[in-house]
């Protein structure tokens, strides 16, 4: 019909001129930062993040117990194993505790150092939320620590990724 016809046109002239233009997704999301492709391109981890007292944290002279409690208190399914300084030592997850079971440890006396995974895949606050779901994604995690260097800043999980509209 003549009514598809005219949008069809008017299409292919926008496309072109958006095309002569230079005009590119970015500028798009810039435009439209509360649709799909504006939170994809323009939200940072730093924007979603848990932080302060919401961060699951644990001392490194913890017991299995003490990091129990604050996996539960915090529900994250994780919690970082930090210095005084909140620098990261390690992490332990829900996907640790599986395997602890796994190892006859003596889960009543078991310190938080025998027990956790040192380092723990980190990412930067200025980190696109997109991509912390790809790292995410990738690597077959549910949370990633969120850190400048060694620093522990927050953390971000996958269903703070979900609420946010990324996924």
């Amino acid at each position: 019909s003549s009514t598809t016809a005219a949008l069809v046109m008017g299409d292919a002239l926008a496309v072109a001129l958006l095309e002569a233009r230079g005009f590119t997704a970015e500028d798009f999301a810039l435009s439209h930062p509360g649709g799909a492709l504006g939170r994809k391109l323009l939200l940072r981890v730093n924007d979603i993040m848990h932080t302060g007292d919401e961060i699951p944290h644990v001392g490194l002279q913890a017991t299995l117990r003490d990091a129990l409690l604050e996996i539960t208190r915090k529900n994250l399914g994780m919690t970082a194993v930090c210095d005084d300084d909140m620098n990261i030592i390690g992490i332990f997850t829900d996907g640790d505790l599986r395997r602890v079971f796994d190892t006859g440890v003596d889960m009543r006396n078991a310190s938080i150092a025998d027990v956790m995974t040192r380092g723990g895949i980190r990412i930067r606050p200025g980190t696109l939320a997109v991509d912390a779901l790809n790292l995410m994604q990738s690597r077959h995690i549910t949370c990633v620590l969120v850190a400048d260097g060694d620093h522990l800043l927050g953390v971000v999980h996958m269903h703070d990724l979900l609420r946010a509209g990324v996924v």
